[in-house]
């Protein structure tokens, strides 16, 4: 199936702690950077609070060989799979540190690990990744640890689920999501039963905003929904058996308290593909393409 104008990720960035959560994604992402011939870069951050100690070798010292020595072993192997790669291990506040490596290596693609999905008011991200959500300048990706068994659909995921509220990073998002899906793009709109109501034409929006792709031949499902859209997405990602589910990136920093009210928390904790989270780019061509058929409720 030939595609015009596919996504590329030319530079993948890789934010590991080097857990079990932080291996899958970094296995995720191998995938990805061989699909797209991508080069691979692995940046792990130690923080020194972490490890302040007022006597004898500072623990950071060790903790930072052992993190190159393991950067190490993941660079040989990732090679041998002809993924260009280069890894780092850098000491400060975490998320300042990735964020720095983003702009350092022009990143196109941010992939962090997520912890098991889990229940009901808890979230499946660490504070770092919340805040990385929120202010890193590139799409991030999050990777659950049921990822692993879906590694040969990353880069070229047939089924895409994306959800918009017709927002400037929700339509960035769209963008981003019909540039992607290999075999059905699944467009979706969840509305409060008021808003329901009185906005009749929100599936009218969403067929004008992703109208069927004759260059791509990739079917597109349009779908308005009453509910709450945490859960109305989570929903229908596993109705679809989705691989990748696509949103418009959090504005704030998102934090524990915020999970009964953030749509990202929700279905990033509900959902077993991974979500990637797509930031606002008002002055792109696209979005800006996207608001003009925008219809106004």
């Amino acid at each position: 199936m030939k595609h015009e104008n596919r996504l590329q990720f030319n530079t993948i960035l890789v934010a590991t702690d080097l857990s079990e959560a932080g291996s899958t994604a970094l296995h995720y992402a191998q995938a990805i950077a061989l699909m797209h011939k991508s080069v691979l870069v692995v940046v792990h951050v130690i923080d020194p609070v972490s490890y302040a100690f007022p006597e004898g070798v500072p623990a950071s010292a060790t903790a930072d060989q052992a993190a190159r020595d393991e950067l190490q072993k993941i660079e040989e192997e990732t090679r041998r799979h002809g993924i260009p790669i280069h890894s780092m291990v850098e000491t400060g506040v975490v998320y300042e540190r990735i964020l720095q490596a983003i702009r350092d290596h022009n990143a196109d693609l941010l992939v962090v690990g997520t912890r098991a999905r889990t229940g009901i008011g808890r979230a499946a991200l660490g504070t770092v990744a919340r805040r990385l959500l929120a202010k890193a300048g590139c799409p991030v990706l999050t990777v659950p640890p049921e990822a692993d068994a879906q590694l040969h659909w990353a880069g070229r995921w047939r089924h895409v689920l994306v959800a918009t509220d017709f927002s400037d990073a929700s339509l960035s998002a769209l963008g981003h999501a019909q540039r992607i899906a290999d075999e059905q793009l699944i467009v979706l709109h969840a509305a409060t039963s008021e808003k329901a109501g009185i906005c009749k034409d929100h599936l009218e929006q969403l067929r004008y905003l992703a109208p069927f792709n004759e260059s791509h031949t990739v079917p597109v499902e349009h779908i308005v929904m009453a509910g709450e859209a945490g859960e109305v997405i989570s929903e229908q990602a596993r109705k679809f058996r989705a691989d990748l589910v696509v949103l418009g990136s959090p504005v704030n920093e998102l934090k524990d308290e915020d999970f009964h009210t953030s749509t990202v928390l929700q279905v990033i904790s509900g959902v077993s593909c991974p979500v990637l989270c797509v930031p606002s780019l008002p002055d792109s061509p696209a979005t800006n393409v996207l608001k003009e058929v925008t219809l106004s409720c």
